[in-house]
């Protein structure tokens, strides 16, 4: 049941217990002493436990107001008999232009995410929740060739096939589930979240230096799944451990397999991040083998950003022989004025390493190649920009596909 008290500290505060109520002030002034507080006491700082004497009472800094004098909104609400909830949302609107051998465009609902986070019992039990109602799109009629028949016919005829509505993606709206236990040297989390492959895959999707993650980061990485998550990031030292079902977003395993992650990171110094991953498939790896390895780094000073990832990927499904792939990119972003980033991203995805083992080529085993620049306006840093990118994509093979110009106008808002 919510509380109907408010408050405004930073969400990891400690909880203060209520203070004993003040004493009246004096009729005259008090004069000015040395116990006053430092510059830099926040306004919103915790009121005291107990009372002081009325010549050491601090003096409040004045309150922060918007230009009109309206109160200043408060960051959290208080739950619970001691817990707090704080609300957060993104939304990314695009406009999209492709050429190929044609000229498309759309408009398109990128994220609607909808966030709740907070603690329940302050410093030991916290949870996040998260959707993202842009998920759920209209089925679209798909061409299905009817089961149990000979896609190539001896007498030459075509399949028998039949048209239906079906989702063109993941029809679950539930992204991050987590309740988390923390101590001082392990977060323990149960619920759903994203796996730790991939730097841009596992972060989080409102601070990309582009709007789209790079098509390396999206093949191995940016992927939900239920499991179990042991986690702490330190001053010099951070790593994340988790196992998971190895079934996919909000889907029960139906067997005793499972994947096991492990991510390390180092910060050697201030801005720089070093990290390294191994994903693996554990059990009889009989159904589906999944193993990923990837290095990434990472350098914020200032102005300036740079961060490139490598991922070596291997599956293998019911049938069919297993499947090598990799991929890498480099991107190196530069802020003026603390409102224009420019970016510059270059990469390569190949899927399918060992394409004489496939059956035969299509387009989503064919190697790409990459290269964007944008530029971003942040009218308030992350809450609220706006992106203008451009993007050519080349394939290995033209005759499987053709290249790809693409130019994109993003909107953000996030809080």
């Amino acid at each position: 049941m919510l509380s109907a008290s408010l408050v405004v500290a930073p969400l990891h505060a400690q909880e203060p217990s209520p203070a004993a109520e003040a004493p009246t002030p004096p009729a005259t002034p008090v004069a000015a002493t040395d116990t006053a507080p430092p510059a830099d006491v926040a306004a919103d700082q915790a009121p005291i436990a107990a009372p002081m004497p009325v010549a050491a009472l601090p003096v409040p800094a004045a309150p922060t107001t918007p230009a009109d004098g309206a109160a200043a909104p408060p960051a959290r609400l208080s739950v619970g008999s001691g817990g707090v909830f704080q609300p957060g949302l993104l939304l990314q609107g695009w406009l999209l232009a492709e050429r190929t051998a044609a000229t498309t465009s759309t408009f398109r609902l990128r994220r609607a995410e909808i966030h709740a986070k907070g603690e329940i019992i302050s410093g030991l039990i916290s949870y996040a929740l998260m959707i993202d109602v842009a998920k759920v799109l209209e089925p679209k009629d798909t061409t299905v060739t009817v089961e149990n028949q000979d896609p190539a016919p001896a007498d030459g005829t075509k399949p028998e096939t039949v048209t239906a509505k079906l989702p063109v993606g993941s029809m679950s709206v539930l992204q991050d589930f987590v309740i988390t236990l923390t101590t001082a040297f392990a977060d323990v989390s149960l619920g759903q979240f994203k796996i730790p492959v991939s730097w841009e895959g596992y972060n989080a999707s409102a601070k990309l230096l582009f709007p789209e993650r790079a098509p390396a980061a999206t093949e191995f990485g940016d992927k939900r799944d239920l499991g179990l998550r042991v986690a702490k990031r330190f001053k010099y030292l951070g790593y994340t451990a988790a196992v998971f079902n190895g079934a996919g977003l909000n889907a029960l395993d139906n067997n005793n397999d499972k994947d096991l992650a492990l991510r390390v990171e180092a910060y050697p110094i201030d801005g720089l991040v070093l990290a390294g991953v191994a994903y693996a498939s554990v059990g009889e790896r009989r159904t589906y083998v999944k193993d990923r390895y990837e290095a990434d780094v990472r350098y914020e000073s200032g102005s300036f950003l740079a961060q490139g990832e490598y991922i070596r990927g291997r599956e293998v499904g019911k049938a069919g022989p297993p499947v090598h792939g990799q991929g890498a990119y480099l991107a190196l972003g530069w802020t003026f004025f603390d409102a224009l980033q420019t970016c510059l991203r270059v990469g390569y995805l190949d899927p399918d390493i060992r394409k004489d083992l496939a059956p035969k080529k299509s387009a989503d085993r064919d190697e790409l190649f990459h290269g964007e620049v944008g530029l971003s306006y942040f009218v308030r840093k992350h809450e609220a920009k706006v992106a203008l990118t451009y993007g050519r994509y080349e394939y290995d093979d033209r005759a499987v596909l053709e290249a790809k110009n693409q130019l994109l106008l993003a909107t953000q808002i996030s809080y």
